[in-house]
């Protein structure tokens, strides 16, 4: 075939035409449409059904169409100049864009070339939308892009970091320059990273110097190789530093609350965890590897029991406006935990998400302090009654033996037999000797609160002097036998003579008050460091729910019984003073046991309440 001037053949003229792409519209002068040859995709003006023959583009196209269309038409029938331009075709279903030459066919129609670029402007449309939205979150995220020519050694910057560079514009700057202004403990790390021009997953953080240090991240995204045989490296760059003190902020924050005293967590409103600060696992017994995310409030924290109390939690929170203060009771006994001081609340986050936030401290100190103040306050009441009634007690028992004295003393100025003279002397005696233990007692009393309570130290031989004790006892135990349980060998150990004898003949004096006949056994055992004395008797007993008191003060077993109710107490405070202590056994109706035991090796107290060894 001879292909020598085919477009220009006119015998080729039909096929050529057949074969282009573009629709053709001849128009009268007017806009009227007097032939057409579409080939381009339907649409509701121009489609292959000819909608448009015979009709006037001007009276059928959109207003927002002939805004243009029609002022070029007009050129080019009265100029005669060719018009090419682009257009807005919109239709019910969607927006069409069509590219349209416009020139004269002959001084009364006009020849429109109709090319549809639907696809094309959409497309054109989307990637300047995409390339606006790039460009707002590169803004928001402080984000530039750079490439760096490794033969240049030239870095090229545009963005919006806004720390170095205050221009959004592509800026040149050699990498020496810029290598300047960066952390000197950074520099040789960023330019090995750009020199071995890795394209990697990890980001690399630096640091600049501007008026302060700021934190920047880096990465590398595509490699070019050139022709020239160098290479062009691309990336992005980020302001980090909102971030970095943000993050510094939060784990400041966050290592404030996991060093506070106070139990912290937070809980979403149905009850999943969020946070828990260290002491909160620690109470609770959560492992660090635990996410508590994956669980309810109900189901790792103790003071919640069940979902039953968790609702009713959340029922009382809101009864009282989102704020809750009260007081948990719930004891967290490894930890000796008993009560917490414990406040609410509910907060907002930014995703409109309602948070309740929760402080317990620890007021387990305070709690037992209270408690002790209060014992003390129920002790001291209960003193004070206890010395009301010591007074009229001691007003009673002075009395007695006052009488005593007093009536029998006149009394016998006026008998002259001698055996009632006797009589009525042993009862003087006796009563002379029970008024001298009263005051003896009420002395000793007050110098053990007044801190004036002496001790002298001799060697003592415990045999020799529990048998005097009992010799001493035996004379005044009517029905009463008393026996000695001793060890073979005698046994000698410093200690105060006199108060060992009198604590031992106090527990003998009662002993003998509360046993109507059977034994006393008075004797002592040699223990590991120490020695233990006791007194066993077979009498009347002790209830069970006076054993705790008996060595308190103003404290009698039996009212109607002589005696001030110091006596134990006294032997109490005189075994403590010798470095020892003192313990009851007693079964009611069967006899008490009454056992001390005092140290070996002596610890005395000076006068400046120092401690010596003896």
């Amino acid at each position: 075939m001879d292909t020598e001037r085919i477009l220009c053949n006119e015998n080729q003229a039909a096929r050529l035409l057949e074969m282009t792409c573009d629709t053709l519209l001849l128009l009268k002068n007017d806009g009227t449409c007097i032939d057409m040859i579409v080939k381009t995709e339907n649409n509701p003006y121009i489609n292959d059904q000819f909608t448009l023959l015979g009709k006037n583009l001007f009276e059928v196209f959109p207003k927002e169409t002939l805004r243009d269309f029609k002022p070029a038409v007009e050129s080019v029938v009265k100029t005669g100049e060719i018009s090419n331009a682009n257009y807005d075709l919109p239709a019910p279903d969607k927006m069409y864009y069509f590219k349209c030459i416009i020139q004269k066919y002959d001084d009364d129609h006009i020849l429109c070339q109709y090319r549809d670029i639907t696809v094309r402007s959409q497309m054109k449309k989307r990637l300047q939308m995409a390339n606006e939205r790039l460009i707002e979150a590169s803004r928001a995220a402080r984000m530039g892009y750079w490439s760096y020519n490794t033969s240049t050694r030239i870095l090229r910057y545009t963005g919006y970091v806004g720390i170095l560079f205050d221009t959004s514009e592509e800026i040149s700057i050699p990498l020496e320059k810029y290598l300047e202004q960066v952390f000197p403990e950074d520099r040789e790390r960023l330019q090995k990273l750009l020199e071995n021009n890795q394209i990697g997953h990890e980001v690399f953080e630096f640091r600049v110097i501007k008026d302060k240090i700021y934190f920047l991240r880096l990465k590398i995204v595509n490699i070019h190789h050139a022709e020239e045989g160098h290479q062009i490296i691309e990336g992005y760059i980020q302001n980090i530093d909102d971030i970095i003190s943000s993050w510094n902020e939060l784990r400041m924050i966050t290592l404030a609350i996991n060093n506070s005293n106070d139990s912290v967590f937070a809980i979403k409103i149905d009850g999943s965890l969020i946070f828990a600060n260290q002491l909160c696992r620690e109470l609770n017994e959560i492992p660090e590897d635990v996410d508590i995310t994956h669980y309810k409030a109900y189901e790792l924290l103790d003071n919640f029991s069940d979902k039953a109390a968790w609702e009713n939690f959340i029922h009382e929170l809101r009864a009282h406006d989102d704020i809750l203060q009260y007081v948990c009771n719930h004891s967290f006994p490894k930890h000796n935990v008993i009560s917490s001081e414990c406040v609410s609340y509910v907060i907002q986050n930014e995703y409109g998400e309602h948070i309740i936030w929760n402080h317990c401290r620890d007021i387990s100190k305070q709690i037992r302090y209270e408690n002790e103040l209060r014992k003390a306050k129920d002790k001291a009441e209960e003193s004070d009654q206890l010395k009301s009634a010591f007074i009229s007690n001691m007003s009673h028992e002075i009395r007695t033996p006052l009488n005593a004295i007093v009536g029998f003393s006149a009394v016998m100025s006026d008998i002259d037999n001698r055996e009632e003279r006797k009589k009525f002397q042993d009862i003087i005696e006796s009563n002379n000797k029970r008024l001298l233990t009263l005051i003896n007692e009420v002395l000793d009393l007050s110098k053990i609160e007044s801190g004036k309570f002496e001790l002298v130290l001799t060697p003592v031989n415990i045999s020799e002097l529990c048998n005097e004790i009992v010799i001493t006892h035996q004379l005044n135990a009517e029905g009463v036998s008393l026996k000695l349980d001793l060890p073979d060998e005698d046994f000698c150990f410093t200690t105060d003579k006199n108060r060992l004898t009198q604590v031992l003949s106090n527990l003998i004096t009662n002993a003998i008050k509360f046993t109507p006949h059977g034994t006393i056994t008075v004797g002592y055992r040699l223990r590991t460091a120490l020695v233990e004395f006791f007194v066993e008797d077979n009498g009347i007993g002790i209830a069970k729910d006076k054993l705790d008191t008996i060595f308190d003060r103003f404290v009698k077993l039996n009212d109607f019984a002589p005696g001030t109710g110091l006596g134990l107490s006294i032997c109490k405070s005189i075994i403590e003073r010798l470095g020892g202590d003192i313990s009851v056994a007693s079964e009611q109706g069967e006899g008490s046991l009454f056992s001390f035991r005092l140290p070996l090796v002596m610890l005395a107290y000076d006068e400046e309440g120092t401690v010596n060894i003896s």
